[in-house]
Formats: structure tokens, sequence, C-alpha cells
């Protein structure tokens, strides 16, 4: 037998406003006439309408949390961008030794030479992630070495673009619930996601004091370079979001 009370948060609420106005119209007519004081009716209502007001807060907070991930995104990637500056001058520098380079964690040019193969694919770092989900029903996945500043995030010498994979609902136990959302060779990969399992209608009548609610789900990405001879490298760490459908 079906639950009477919903099982979303939101029609929930709904639900439970409704209830508090069924017992407390008229002066509490209904309560009184079925064995409720007038304390215990209007006290139901403050009770489902904190909820109500619990309910708001939450999708407030989730929202600032949003921005958060953002801004932390864009400044991390502002300050790769600049490190990579300063090194790109260090590398051109004569005076600079080797030494210095591997004191300061970058790259020392290596002397001997090696034949490509078809694994030096797997020898490149995988790419880093960054999500921009700041529109509603997208995401947009920044792919590549430094993925806060598309404009100084050229690809890897020898690499033909990105295989980005998608999973829905949070991360995946098997690697059957990945999906392949496509071979991108130029970063951003747009991702236009929809949730068609949540048929959800928002309800202002029923509830005034809400306002508009939304559905939200977490998708999971992650990534791998593809060389021109279609080989591929190693996934990158998965990078997580959760977004208004």
């Amino acid at each position: 037998m079906a639950d009477y009370i919903p099982g979303k948060e939101t029609d929930k609420i709904a639900w439970l406003l409704t209830f508090g106005r069924w017992l407390t119209d008229d002066d509490g007519a209904n309560a009184l006439a079925h064995g409720f004081t007038w304390e215990q009716a209007c006290g139901f209502y403050a009770s489902a309408f904190q909820a109500s007001l619990a309910l708001m807060n939450a999708r407030k907070t989730q929202g600032l949390a949003r921005a958060a991930t953002i801004h932390k995104n864009q400044t991390i990637g502002e300050a790769v961008a600049l490190a990579r500056d300063y090194v790109g001058k260090l590398q051109h520098d004569l005076t600079m030794t080797d030494a210095e380079r591997a004191a300061a964690g970058i790259t020392v040019p290596d002397t001997h030479k090696t034949a490509a193969t078809p694994d030096a694919i797997a020898m490149i770092p995988p790419p880093l992630l960054v999500l921009d989900f700041s529109i509603r029903h997208q995401v947009s996945v920044h792919w590549g070495p430094n993925p806060g500043n598309e404009h100084q995030n050229a690809k890897p010498a020898g690499v033909l673009g990105c295989e980005i994979q998608y999973a829905q609902g949070g991360l995946p136990q098997e690697e059957s619930g990945w999906t392949t959302l496509g071979l991108d060779t130029d970063s951003p990969m747009i991702h236009h996601v929809e949730n068609r399992d949540v048929e959800y209608r928002d309800r202002p009548a029923l509830v005034p004091r809400l306002g508009q609610s939304l559905y939200s789900t977490t998708y999971v990405y992650r990534a791998r370079y593809v060389d021109k001879h279609l080989h591929y490298g190693n996934f990158s760490a998965p990078a997580e979001c959760t977004v208004s459908v």
C-alpha cells in the first residue's frame, strides 16, 4: 500500500503544509472536531512551516556551495596559469641549470631522446578537469593540462583530443557504469543534462512560502587523452558536480 506522505522532499513539504492548513482552517474546526486541541493544530502547522524553511535554507546553501566551487576552480586555474608563465620564462633562461630546475620542481630536459611508441600516450599525465555547472541543464567540461585558463591550455604534444566519460548519480562501482560522452578535440566539451527519470512540476499554489524549487542530480566525469593514432592514455581523477535539472 502506497504511503500517503510523498517521498520527494518538495512534495512532502507541500503535503505537510496542506495538512497543517486543514487542521487550522476555520479556527481549528477540523482539529477540534476530531479530538485535537487548538494548540496541537497550531503546533503542527508551525512544525510544517519550519520544515519548509529548512528546505529553502538547504537549497540556498547548495547554491552557495556551487558558487564557491566555481570560484575555487577559477582561482586555482589562474594560479596555475601564472606558474606556467613563470616556468616558461625560466626554461628559456640560458643561465638556468638542471639542478635549479629540479629544485624548483619543473621539467628537466631529457638529453636521451627515446623513440615514440604506441604506449607513449600512457606516459603523458592524465588531463585535469574543471567543471562549470553554473548554467542549468548544462555542464561545461574543461580538460587539459591547465583547464582553468583555456587561453593557456594547449594539448600535450602528440595528443589528438580527449575522451570524456560520465556517470549519473555518483561514482559508479563498476566500469560498465560509465557512459562515453564523446571525443573532444577542443576544450571545453558541453554536456546538456536532463533527468528523464524524474517528472517534477513546481506547485506554488500548494507551497506558497516555498517559491520555485529545483530537482538536482550528481554527475561524475573522467577523461583520458587520445593520440593521433587513436591510442588511449590513462584516465584522470573523477570530477563531480551537482546539477539542477
